[in-house]
């Protein structure tokens, strides 16, 4: 029975050993993944930076004035461009509209119960499109 467990407690004390080296090294490994993403942060970091700083290097005004003027053909605003509110046309009037169309529809609008019961029998549904079966079948009695 000593015997026993004295090879037990070695399995376990070997078993230990195998778990606590394991762990060890799955630390390390993650931490080198640490550095290496940490690295990686870095370098973006100073490429977003030098992206920066060429952007404002390309947006300076005297670089973007002399392109203008070396590529467009604009000409400063003068007296000649402004005008006065009081130098548009006048807007027209358009009255009321909304009466317009209700003055133009010569028929009254129809009760559910003045339509035809074909329309009647057919869903009440918004945007779908219903298509409607026509069955060929006699009834049994006429036949």
């Amino acid at each position: 029975m000593i015997r026993l467990l004295n090879v037990l407690a070695i399995v376990g004390l070997i078993g230990s050993a195998v778990y606590a080296y394991s762990t060890k090294y799955d630390t390390l490994y993650q931490a080198g993944q640490v550095s290496k993403l940490k690295s990686a942060l870095h370098k973006e970091r100073q490429a977003i930076a030098v992206l920066r700083a060429e952007w404002q290097l390309l947006t300076r005004p005297d670089r973007l004035q002399a392109a203008v003027e070396r590529h467009l053909t604009l000409e400063p605003i003068g007296d000649g461009h402004l005008a006065r509110l009081s130098d548009l046309p006048e807007r027209p009037d358009r009255g009321d509209e909304i009466g317009r169309l209700l003055a133009s529809t010569a028929t009254p609008t129809a009760t559910p119960k003045d339509k035809p019961s074909a329309a009647r029998d057919e869903p009440r549904t918004t945007g779908s499109v219903t298509t409607r079966t026509v069955s060929t079948r006699q009834p049994a009695a006429t036949r």
